[in-house]
């Protein structure tokens, strides 16, 4: 019983060609190591290179070759989507607090100008 218990887990999870880690482990390592790459080169060259390879219709982000990664465009499209909407986040408090903080001022000063007059 516990040898077929072994051998379903084992079917589940296949080890990768180097016999050491799944598959699925490899390509989210792989994945990873292609995110923190691609934040190194930053959002507006990757998006300039992304827009080079889209108009060759290249599959492949080649920029990455001297990493040793080959991420497809697809993966590279997503990051752009994901590193716009981090960007759009972090951007967005500090403007809504210096919205806020002039409205608080207008009000103030139109208090001030109706106690005076």
């Amino acid at each position: 019983m516990l040898d077929a218990q072994l051998a379903n887990a084992q079917q589940e999870h296949p080890a990768s060609a180097d016999g050491g880690l799944p598959a699925i482990v490899v390509k989210a390592q792989e994945d990873a190591r292609c995110r923190q790459a691609l934040a190194r080169l930053g959002y507006a060259r990757v998006r300039s290179e992304y827009a080079k390879h889209k108009r060759e219709r290249q599959e492949t982000f080649a920029s990455l070759g001297p990493e040793s990664l080959w991420p497809t465009t697809d993966f590279v499209r997503d990051w752009l989507k994901e590193e716009r909407r981090r960007i759009l986040t972090r951007a967005r408090w500090p403007f809504l607090m210096a919205l806020l903080v002039t409205v608080v001022a207008g009000l103030a000063f139109a208090a001030v100008a109706a106690i005076l007059s």
